[in-house]
């Protein structure tokens, strides 16, 4: 994926651009010597033709290093203002796509989650789109995910903590803390960690919805990646083949494994 322009209205002053995976929005304290996608912007968007232009394209909201997808930019300063507004009271909508390990319920289940993060409010509406076999984690889901709030890593935290659904290649201390949570709901414990797919998170963002006043909201939208699709019918492909993984997490056939018991 590359940085690229989905969206941009140069009389408005404002944008949509796509940043990927494995980059940074802003510059971060932790990890100076990176490019960022704000560094980007100069070289892809024009000034505006109206308003007061801003010294550089200024990101309105964030993504995460490992999550890509549509992010709204100002290039003028009245700009700026209005889709800061905009997100203040709410009225910017996004939807993020997420693969997560286990099921929080099943297919076409809608609910929210409401559970503060760093003592503040936190709301994320939930819709289950699809639910799986997986050789390892029983299940894998995918999720179409709504955060109502910004809060820090929001959807992140929500599938981990509250749910116990931690994302598929969700950073190894956040996966542990889903380990309450999955007990919880299965009454087993957290299987061991596993990386699928390559490693990358499978949470995307794949939609923001402005709104525009005397206008019909802007709806921006990027197709899910490929690879999503492809973990799902890999992981059911693996299940009817009958391979399964013990508690340790070591690989069987499940013929192999009876057999072998058979033997013993």
């Amino acid at each position: 994926a590359q940085v690229r322009v989905l969206f941009e209205d140069r009389e408005a002053g404002w944008a949509v651009v796509n940043k990927p995976a494995g980059l940074h929005s802003r510059p971060c304290c932790y990890d100076k010597g990176r490019l960022t996608l704000e560094a980007y912007l100069p070289a892809v968007l024009a000034p505006p033709l109206c308003g007061t232009p801003c010294c550089r394209p200024r990101l309105c909201h964030r993504l995460d290093f490992r999550v890509c997808g549509p992010v709204v930019v100002g290039t003028s300063e009245e700009a700026v203002r209005s889709i800061k507004r905009a997100f203040e009271e709410r009225t910017v909508h996004k939807e993020y796509r997420a693969i997560v390990c286990g099921t929080p319920g099943k297919k076409g289940d809608s609910f929210v989650v409401e559970a503060p993060l760093d003592g503040e409010g936190a709301r994320t509406e939930v819709k289950i789109l699809r639910v799986v076999p997986c050789p390892h984690f029983g299940q894998l889901s995918e999720l179409e995910l709504r955060p109502v709030t910004g809060r820090h890593q929001q959807l992140r935290r929500h599938c981990a903590q509250t749910l116990g659904t931690p994302i598929v290649n969700e950073e190894r201390p956040l996966f542990e803390a889903a380990t309450s949570a999955w007990r919880e709901r299965t009454g087993s414990d957290l299987p061991t960690y596993i990386s699928r797919g390559g490693g990358n998170l499978f949470l995307q963002a794949v939609e923001v919805t402005m709104p525009l006043q005397a206008k019909d909201a802007v709806v921006v939208r990027v197709d899910v990646s490929e690879r999503f699709e492809k973990l799902l019918q890999t992981s059911t492909r693996a299940w009817r083949d009958g391979w399964r993984m013990d508690a340790e997490g070591r690989t069987y056939r499940v013929d192999e494994h009876a057999e072998a018991a058979i033997a013993a």
